[in-house]
């Protein structure tokens, strides 16, 4: 399992232990976190919109064209910005530390 972190917009930290190969979208919604996902995790909206906020964006895959053009039509846009559909769980992802935008 993988050990990634929620902090919601009031500070409060969860701990998930999140399946490889699913998405932090899939993870999210498996573990009762307010994210929306409204395409389903298809990248056709922005509503699934988050900011990571450990030291992982490296170890992500590079946001593609089509995620970066999705992003554009999010508010608050950062330079920590992914959609979570498009965030695959590795195991390069153990301590990650996220919030919903």
């Amino acid at each position: 399992m993988i050990k990634i972190k929620h902090i919601d917009k009031k500070g409060n930290q969860k701990l998930i232990n999140a399946n490889k190969g699913l998405s932090l979208l899939e993870v999210s919604k498996n573990n009762n976190i307010n994210l929306e996902g409204s395409c389903g995790g298809e990248m056709l909206c922005s509503t699934c919109h988050v900011y990571i906020l450990s030291n992982h964006l490296n170890k992500l895959k590079k946001k593609t064209k089509e995620e970066k053009e999705i992003l554009v039509l999010s508010k608050n846009l950062k330079n920590n910005s992914r959609l979570a559909c498009q965030i695959k769980i590795t195991d390069k992802l153990n301590g990650l530390i996220f919030s919903a935008v």
